[in-house]
């Protein structure tokens, strides 16, 4: 069989167009069309200018160069500027020209605002295009790492650290002084990725200053986790390299990042919703997601669904009058369940006669009011405990309770909703709805991940990481709509 001839020097006979070796289907197409529709003032597109006085690069050019980056896991300016010279779908999309590193740099540190009107241009053009049906959307987050694996440090580490920057810094003060160059031996003593004892010295100032802020929202009743060799509670730590990053529970341990937020519509999976908090816990986030879905797209969903992380009473009293049908999994159902027989005799089981002001427990006993417990200055209001005393003989006293006065039951003024929200979550619809959450905003999470190289956050502190969250979510949007909408539409124009 005859070889095909290899050879890389043979020339053309005429020049071929760019234009010409981009398909016609390639999502680089996709992403022009779309962002030449943007008006940059709507936006509030803005670009720096560059230090020497350069002509400026056209804002929407590197807007879509970050866009088409993200869409392609090209996520850092050094990355994106090497393949603005290689990458031949991105030269077309930027007609040749070459912006550097920096420019690319501070085009996004300028326009971090910009990134969420991004988003919501993005999931508006769903709308638009009919990939949002509002049928059922689902809201969860997931835990993201900061951009370094520094070690995390409390303050006794911070304050070591600081001691030995001052040391350097005077050893380097003395050999100036002296007429020759500061020794080495000092700066081989720091972190090797931090030989600027005074930019160090700066941030240990700024984990300092968080680590006081932490240790001020820290309770007695909430110490910290104890320290292994002292046994003594041990007190916040922070990221040397980003203070803001906070402590929580990823997929491998425990590790320091961010709390990613996005809500999720059914129909094709569009990121409706995304958001960026510094703490573990999800339950001050379902309330504004779900505004910021209305300011999105006008409206909420007919059912919305969120996991357990969202539950509280707070967030089902806030979102009671909401326009939408709300499931709230609730962790109590599960750890209930893992009772076992003891599960009969769980809190929701007891009847409240309000006439006498009593329960019945589930073998007809009588639970009568005893006193108030609890309570704050602040006004929130105390619980009602109620006691038993027909405990002696029960035969069922060992499922019931341990306590040696005999079952008592604390009554808050949310018990009445949560046992509301409970029995709807136990109802088929609702188990049929929470299934339907997973299987709407978890492949979301895996394609970020996986498709996206969604494996760290890249910037620091959470103005840049917010940002770099808004882009990836407006990117996997775009990615979307070319997929399931631009394709398709191309298709019926090229068969008319």
């Amino acid at each position: 069989m005859p070889m095909r001839p290899w050879i890389r020097g043979q020339a053309w006979l005429l020049p071929p167009s760019l234009d010409e070796l981009v398909p016609d289907s390639h999502p680089v197409r996709f992403i022009a069309t779309f962002v030449e529709q943007l008006v940059p003032s709507e936006l509030g597109l803005c670009l720096e200018m560059a230090p020497r006085g350069q002509v400026e690069y056209d804002p929407r050019m590197l807007l879509a160069a970050w866009i088409y980056g993200f869409m392609m896991r090209t996520r850092t300016a050094r990355r994106l500027e090497v393949a603005a010279r290689e990458n031949l779908p991105l030269i077309w999309l930027l007609g040749g020209q070459c912006p550097d590193h920096s420019t690319l740099s501070r085009f996004l540190a300028a326009n971090h605002a910009v990134l969420r009107r991004l988003l919501k241009q993005t999931v508006c053009t769903a709308v638009e295009v009919g990939l949002v049906a509002f049928a059922f959307q689902a809201v969860d987050g997931t835990r993201v790492s900061a951009v370094s694996a520094d070690k995390l440090l409390d303050r006794a580490a911070l304050e070591a650290l600081e001691q030995r920057v001052d040391e350097a810094l005077a050893q380097m003060a003395q050999a100036a002084d002296a007429g020759h160059d500061a020794p080495a031996a000092p700066r081989e003593e720091l972190p090797p990725a931090l030989h600027n004892p005074q930019a160090l010295k700066e941030q240990v100032r700024a984990a300092l200053a968080k680590v006081a802020e932490r240790e001020a929202r820290r309770t007695s009743h909430h110490p910290g986790a104890a320290d292994p060799q002292t046994g003594q509670p041990r007190g916040p730590r922070v990221h040397l390299a980003d203070p803001e990053a906070v402590v929580m529970k990823g997929r491998h341990g425990y590790v320091a990042g961010y709390n990613a937020q996005a809500a999720v519509d059914a129909q094709a999976r569009i990121i409706v919703a995304a958001d960026v908090l510094a703490q573990a816990s999800d339950q001050q986030a379902l309330e504004p997601m779900l505004g910021q879905i209305r300011e999105n797209t006008g409206r909420l969903a007919e059912v919305t669904a969120a996991e357990g992380g969202y539950h509280a009473a707070a967030n089902l009293e806030a979102l009671a009058e909401a326009p939408t049908d709300l499931y709230v999994a609730d962790p109590a159902i599960k750890r209930q369940a893992a009772r076992g027989e003891r599960a009969a005799f769980h809190k929701d089981a007891f009847a409240y006669d309000a006439a006498t002001d009593t329960y019945r427990c589930p073998r007809d006993e009588t639970l009568c009011f005893a006193y108030l417990q609890g309570g704050t200055p602040e006004g929130a209001p105390p619980e009602r405990v109620y006691q038993c005393h027909a405990c002696a003989g029960c035969p069922q006293r060992a499922l019931c309770t341990t306590d040696r006065h005999g079952r008592r039951i604390r009554v808050r003024a949310e018990d009445a909703r949560l046992r509301a929200h409970r029995a709807k979550l136990r109802t088929p619809k609702a188990r049929e709805q929470m299934r339907r959450r997973g299987a709407t905003v978890e492949p979301v999470f895996g394609i970020l991940r996986e498709h996206l190289d969604l494996r760290r956050f890249l910037r620091r502190g959470l103005v840049k990481v917010r940002a770099e969250w808004h882009l990836l979510c407006a990117a996997f949007n775009l990615r979307v709509i070319w997929k399931q909408w631009w394709l398709g539409q191309r298709a019926t124009t090229a068969a008319t």
